[in-house]
């Protein structure tokens, strides 16, 4: 009886871009293929090519994410749940709890899944949604987390990220 949706209404809704944006100067793409070539030109002495393609695989997609421009997508809060990029709609029972951050001048809405996949739903929020009427209707059907705990995975990633300056 749980999968039954019934007609939903559309509590908030925002257009915000799909992912973080942020462009990067040319000299930081010549210094990261120089590190690759580098380090291409000792797996190729030790022959492990497909390290070799894994490292010129990471560059392209790291290339692509900074100038490739993200789509502006459509997300909506509705009764009967999350409809994410009105791609897919996560319902409530689904959903465990969520919060608000504030990252490089960016707003999310992080929200956490029961099942471990997809685990964490991250959403844009624009600067026209109103954060305190947002948490006040998630918290409705969910959980807010006041003080989100950190995990060591996140710890290690916000390190690396401020070293290499992604």
């Amino acid at each position: 009886m749980d999968d039954i949706i019934k007609p939903s209404q559309v509590l908030i809704e925002w257009d915000a871009p799909e992912r973080v944006f942020k462009t990067k100067p040319r000299e930081f793409y010549r210094r990261t293929g120089v590190i690759i070539i580098f380090f291409a030109i000792l797996l190729l002495i030790i022959k492990e090519f497909l390290i070799i393609g894994v490292l010129g695989i990471v560059f392209f997609v790291v290339y692509v994410f900074h100038t490739v421009p993200p789509k502006v997508v459509h997300h909506k809060i509705t009764t009967n749940g999350l409809d994410y990029a009105s791609e897919h709609l996560y319902k409530w029972a689904e959903l465990e709890s969520f919060y608000i951050e504030k990252k490089d001048d960016t707003d999310f809405l992080i929200i956490n899944t029961k099942n471990p996949i997809p685990g964490r739903i991250l959403l844009l929020l624009d600067a026209k949604t109103n954060h305190s009427k947002l948490a006040e209707i998630i918290n409705d059907y969910i959980s807010i987390i006041e003080k989100p705990e950190i995990t060591m995975m996140e710890k290690f990633m916000n390190q690396v990220s401020k070293k290499i300056n992604f």
